[in-house]
This record gives C-alpha cells, sequence and structure tokens, in this order.
C-alpha cells in the first residue's frame, strides 16, 4: 500500500511477545455451537480436480465432512439442508496482500528494516472494509505491514469473517514483509534511499537474524551454549525454520533479479513474489526454476514494447512456466471486495479460466503455507464456503451466500447485497 507516516502502534509493539500460536485455536465451547450444514448446489467448484455437477457439502464442527454428486451424499438426522441448486460453490477467496485487516497501516518510519513490529496487535475482525469484501467473496487474507520500510514487520493469516481476534487469526506470525524498491526509496540521502543501499540494509538485517537463529539451533541441540536473547530477532526463527513466507513488494525485471539472489538463492527463505508487476514477468523462467510462487497486481497488464501489444502480467508469467500463481488488490488500493476482477481481468488477458480460480484459491493458499486448512473444498479443511450466482469470473454474477468455518456471514435472502 502506498501509505506513509509513523504508526502510533510502533512503540506499543517494540517489546510484544509472541501470542500467535496460541491464538489459532478456537474455544471448544465454540466449535461446539457451529452448525451441521447439507448445502446442495447446482455445480460446485473445488479448486483441486472437476467440477461437481448437482452436489452437496456436508458441514460440521466448522469443517467439510464430505463433498460429491447429491446422489452420492447421505444426509445425517439433524442436518440443516440449504438448497442453492440453481447456484454455483466455490473456496473462499484468499488475497495475499491486504492492508485492510485492522485499524490502520503500520509504517514505522524511524529505521529503515523493523523486525521487531507485528501488525496483529491492530486486528479489527468483520471492519466495515472486511464486510463489503465477504461480499466479494474473500474469506482469507494475508494483513500486512505497508511498505514504508525496507523490512516493515510481520503481517498476520486472517478470516474477514466475525468473532474476536483469536477466532478469525489463522497464523501468527503469518508472513514477514519486504520492500525492495519503489515505496521504499527515500529522498533524504542516507543509506537505503536508492536501491543498492536497500539491498545493503536488507542483507545485513536478514544475517543478524539468520546468526541468531543459528545460534539458537546449534544450542537445542546441545552443541553450543544458550545464546542471549534477543526479542527484536525471535520471529526470525519461524522464517529461517521455513516455517512462515516472507511476501516482498518488489516489481521490475532488475529488482526482482535482488530478490531471487538475496531472499532466495543467499538466504534460503520462502518467498513469495507479492507485486511482480511492470516487465518484471521477463525473469519468469528464473522464478520458475525456484519454484517461486507469484501473486502478482495490483496491477494487471503492461504495454510490452518489445511485442508491441498490451499483455496480461499474469498470462506471461504462466508462459515462463510459473506453478504457484495469482492475484492480489494491495487493498485498499484496489479495493478488497474486486479481488475476483484482477483475476477476471488476467482472463481477459489469456490466461485459463481454471487456472484464475485456482489462482484465487488453492494457489493463493500454497503460497502463503496454508493449503492444508483452505483454498480447496476438501473433506477435512476448513468450511470456507462462496455461493455464486454464477462463474465469479463474470462480473455479471454476484454472490449470494458466504459461509467462514461453516457460518453463514452473509445472505442476500437477509443481508442487503453489498456488492
Amino acid at each position: 500500500m502506498f501509505a506513509f507516516g509513523r504508526s502510533f502502534f510502533a512503540v506499543a509493539l517494540f517489546f510484544c511477545m509472541p501470542i500467535g500460536l496460541a491464538a489459532q485455536e478456537t474455544d471448544d465451547s465454540d466449535k461446539n455451537q457451529k452448525p451441521k450444514l447439507a448445502i446442495h448446489v447446482g455445480k460446485i467448484l473445488t479448486s483441486v480436480g472437476d467440477p461437481i455437477a448437482n452436489g452437496t457439502i456436508l458441514v460440521s464442527d466448522g469443517k467439510i465432512e464430505d463433498i460429491g454428486p447429491r446422489s452420492e451424499i447421505q444426509v445425517p438426522e439433524g442436518y440443516q439442508e440449504i438448497d442453492h441448486s440453481d447456484h454455483f460453490a466455490m473456496p473462499g477467496l484468499i488475497d495475499a496482500h491486504s492492508h485492510v485487516g485492522g485499524s490502520r497501516d503500520l509504517n514505522e518510519m524511524v529505521y529503515q528494516t523493523n523486525p521487531e513490529l507485528r501488525n496483529w496487535d491492530q486486528v479489527i475482525p468483520h471492519n466495515d472494509q472486511l464486510k463489503v469484501a465477504i461480499a466479494g467473496g474473500v474469506t482469507s487474507i494475508c494483513y500486512i505491514p505497508g511498505s514504508g520500510t525496507n523490512m516493515g514487520g510481520f503481517g498476520v493469516l486472517m478470516k474477514t469473517g466475525p468473532g474476536k481476534p483469536e477466532d478469525v487469526i489463522m497464523r501468527a506470525p503469518g508472513v514477514l514483509k519486504i520492500a525492495q524498491a519503489g515505496n521504499p526509496e527515500r529522498r533524504t540521502g542516507e543509506t537505503g534511499s536508492g536501491r543498492m543501499g536497500m539491498n545493503y540494509v536488507i542483507r545485513q538485517q536478514l544475517r543478524e537474524g539468520q546468526m541468531y537463529v543459528r545460534q539458537w539451533d546449534a544450542f537445542q541441540a546441545g552443541e553450543a551454549p544458550e545464546p542471549e536473547f534477543n526479542l527484536r530477532l525471535e520471529y526470525f526463527k519461524p522464517l529461517f525454520h521455513r516455517e512462515i513466507p516472507v511476501v516482498v513488494h518488489t516489481q521490475q525485471y532488475q529488482v526482482i533479479q535482488s530478490t531471487v539472489r538475496i531472499l532466495h538463492d543467499e538466504m534460503n527463505l520462502k518467498v513469495v513474489i507479492d507485486h511482480g508487476t511492470f516487465d518484471a514477468y521477463k525473469i519468469g523462467k528464473e522464478l520458475a526454476k525456484r519454484d517461486i510462487p507469484v501473486m502478482a497486481g495490483p496491477r494487471g497488464f503492461l504495454l510490452d514494447r518489445d511485442q508491441g501489444q498490451v499483455v496480461g502480467i499474469v498470462n506471461e508469467y504462466e508462459k515462463r512456466g510459473i506453478k504457484v500463481l495469482g492475484v492480489n488488490t494491495d487493498a485498499p488500493v484496489i479495493p478488497q471486495e474486486e479481488l475476483f476482477f484482477q483475476a477476471a481481468m488476467a482472463v481477459r488477458y489469456g490466461w485459463s479460466e481454471e487456472r484464475a480460480i485456482k489462482g484465487l484459491t488453492i494457489q493463493a493458499a500454497k503460497a502463503l503455507m496454508i493449503d492444508d486448512r483452505v483454498g480447496s473444498l476438501e473433506k477435512g479443511k476448513d468450511a470456507d464456503i462462496v455461493i455464486t450466482t454464477g462463474s465469479i469470473l463474470d462480473p455479471r454474477n454476484h454472490v449470494t451466500e458466504v459461509f467462514i468455518d461453516g457460518r453463514s456471514v452473509y445472505d442476500t435472502k437477509v443481508d442487503r447485497q453489498r456488492f
């Protein structure tokens, strides 16, 4: 996001202890209150296999209990049956780059690298922007700090529905946010004002974190004395253990080269290209060799002067072999509810509809390392289900009902149509 200015949350966040892992669990009594549903749908897009015509989705305890053709699914006694036989169902949409999950964007502008900062203390579940996002089918977002500095801090993966923060947070820390070029370029002349300087401070901060993690790993393996505890570097542990990815505000060919070299090749991090716009797709083959995901956007097309035509950025990545490929909104740069339209425009410029549906769902989940829970309609996964009047890639259709963790959180039969 293109927001600048010092956040008043920064000082409060400097010395906060990790609470994210504890926040992932919901109370057992809460789970017991989740309804048991049988949702009958005209066409189910699962994002992992062929569409299911005239299908049924069984939901219990917030999870998908069973899914398949209606003729093969026996509805247990006591399940509420919901008829969407004239509609489509698909997994909830996932945005890999959003700034609308909380009270404000986090941009601490004193230092250029801020690994001690985190934004899940700012989460405001089901805020006004998220309510409209749900009406656009978005059920999960990667809520991250802004791009005012080279390393803005750690972000959170969260659901868009109602509840307390501990109900909606999926993983915290969820990702590290890094910005290479663009927004953090300063005009004051200090190190970090240009691209070479930015690469220097990013590399130095990561090396400090990497050394800290290695010292603790050696201690826990019984190979070294206990190192000094440094709260500022604690969140580097899941990062360098490759348990969470780094999402990178990076775009243009030369900048993507620096991202690949420093973050992937040197630091061996799980990297997600979280903009990748302008001519960055021209390095797509190098990204494909390394299996680096791309969540492109919010700019979706470019006048390619070499080809002499306007090209679709997502389709150009696909041509170069990117396997995990999707789109983002950088909300509120593009409104969160228009995530589907980002994919629709990619289809307009050559992306296949099947790949676009997967890019909105399972591919985004894979990039963020949450595909064990969301991104597809499969037995055992979270019951995040979007009901639409037809293909969501056709702007003439709209969302009619949304379930998050098995609960209906938006229904045009009782709510006004918000989008």
